[in-house]
């Protein structure tokens, strides 16, 4: 069952690559269902020991699809670096909290 709070909210589409030392990254998921990038606050960041100039943001996708740290996170094109992954539960339904790096800055 599909929350229609977290629907409404998860409007960018993403999709995701997965990299292995034979054939560099590939792509892994597509369609997946996301809120807007959101940018990371102090707490977290300091939390995940996240040391980077780089600007870092937040978002949550809907169930709770195979993505791992040190993956890809694809939107519109733009490939952004997985930095942490953990469940994020929504009213029971599974759900995922990725924490991307936005190298572009």
């Amino acid at each position: 069952m599909t929350d229609l709070s977290f629907a409404y909210m998860a409007t960018v589409t993403a999709g995701t690559k997965r990299g292995n030392m034979t054939t560099g990254f590939q792509n892994n998921l597509v369609g997946l269902k996301c809120f807007p990038l959101a940018p990371v606050d102090a707490e977290t960041r300091k939390r995940l020991e996240l040391n980077t100039p780089h600007v870092v943001y937040e978002t949550f996708l809907q169930d709770g699809p195979d993505i791992k740290k040190g993956d890809l996170l694809v939107i519109n094109t733009v490939e952004y670096p997985i930095r942490a992954v953990a469940p994020w539960p929504f009213f029971g339904e599974p759900r995922l909290h990725i924490v991307i790096e936005d190298l572009r800055s």
